[in-house]
């Protein structure tokens, strides 16, 4: 009888081991989308130091690109140096395309919706101070039917590479 007892001692204490139940394919996909979720949120909790909010409010310029000088890929340079926004405003980028004509010396700003006096709007003014373009050069040539709500159109000219130098320039002096 004694044997017994510390037969059945023995058997106990082995079935007291932590074993996981047959979980299946659905329970350990859970058990792995659990752990996730919580290491998503813990990161999300303990990097709060890294985030960045802005206290000025965001105002969206849709800009037009055309290429008016003829050379390709002259308006996805400029889209890449123009982009991100600076000062408050985000760039929304809505056409690149050529111009009706090739030709153009100076890269233009065209104002598409200009101020309430009649004026130059303030987005294009902010656009031609980031690419150095003189007030004095903005166009104000409003569209009737503007149904892609352009606010600014500009044509790069033969010396879209000077102003794409000069924007990089800027991005490199922020950072």
């Amino acid at each position: 009888m004694a044997k017994n007892r510390r037969y059945r001692a023995k058997a106990r204490k082995k079935s007291k081991i932590v074993s996981f139940p047959n979980l299946g394919f659905s329970g350990w996909a859970i058990l792995f989308l659990s752990i996730a979720i919580l290491t998503f949120i813990g990161s999300m909790v303990f990097n709060q130091s890294r985030a960045y909010r802005s206290k000025a409010a965001v105002t969206p310029v849709t800009i037009q690109l055309l290429n008016g000088c003829g050379e390709d890929g002259a308006c996805e340079d400029l889209a890449g140096a123009l982009l991100p926004g600076k000062d408050g405003l985000l760039y929304d980028i809505i056409e690149k395309a050529d111009a009706e004509f090739f030709g153009f010396d100076k890269t233009l700003i065209i104002d598409r919706t200009g101020d309430s006096s009649g004026g130059v709007s303030e987005k294009a003014r902010a656009i031609a101070s980031r690419m150095k373009i003189k007030e004095n050069d903005i166009l104000q040539i409003k569209l009737d039917d503007n149904l892609l709500d352009i606010d600014v159109t500009v044509i790069a000219g033969s010396d879209y590479k000077e102003i794409i130098e000069n924007l990089r320039l800027t991005k490199e002096e922020n950072l």
